[in-house]
């Protein structure tokens, strides 16, 4: 079995059909807009958000799109592995300690034109310390050059206080949210700060 078999075989098929819409949506959303990163983000649903991503990251690549995930989740390195098997370490500011340049913390997956790069797993207060000590958007923007997509993993938004920290680094959003029950006044809170830092929103998807 190739390299290429064995990735797609730990890919959902239905979950891949139920989101092949939203796929298309982004593709045409940044072949219009190339400089164009996607934050995917969850305020209780990480382990769906991690899915969402993994799995359009490869609908897109399938259609012989580049695709780039930057995961800046450090807890779900293990979950999101499991998919792309990529081999790589954590090594976002391991990297940017020594180098001026973020490219050199990408790593090729399993998954043909699918690339990544993981976050060290940090507090969030060494998080927000650091993406200002190696300003970390002006590293980013440079790759959106090589690549069709850039799909950032945000952590939990239950679990940080400073979350602009974050969307700061995208141009638009997609947020994953329960299918039975959510918190309408903090889900409310979290499109408007979204809207706050002039991410455009492609919507909402319900995972159970």
């Amino acid at each position: 079995m190739s390299s290429n078999e064995q990735s797609e075989s730990v890919f959902d098929k239905d979950l891949l059909n139920t989101l092949y819409d939203t796929a298309i949506a982004i593709r045409k959303e940044n072949k219009d807009n190339p400089k164009n990163k996607t934050i995917f983000s969850s305020l209780t649903k990480q382990a769906a958000t991690v899915e969402a991503t993994v799995h359009i990251a490869y609908l897109l690549a399938s259609l012989k799109d580049r695709v780039l995930i930057v995961n800046l989740d450090g807890k779900s390195f293990n979950q999101v592995e499991t998919y792309i098997n990529s081999k790589a370490k954590p090594n976002l500011f391991t990297t940017l300690k020594t180098s001026m340049f973020l490219s050199e913390a990408i790593q090729p997956t399993s998954v043909e034109r699918l690339d990544v790069i993981h976050i060290e797993d940090l507090s969030d207060e060494e998080i927000v310390t650091k993406f200002n000590e190696y300003n970390v958007l002006s590293k980013l923007s440079p790759l959106t050059n090589y690549y069709d997509h850039i799909f950032i993993i945000g952590p939990q938004v239950d679990d940080m206080e400073n979350y602009g920290t974050y969307l700061e680094l995208a141009d638009s959003a997609v947020t994953i949210i329960s299918a039975k029950k959510n918190d309408k006044h903090e889900l409310s809170k979290y499109l408007q700060k979204i809207n706050l830092f002039n991410v455009k929103s492609f919507g909402i998807l319900r995972k159970v």
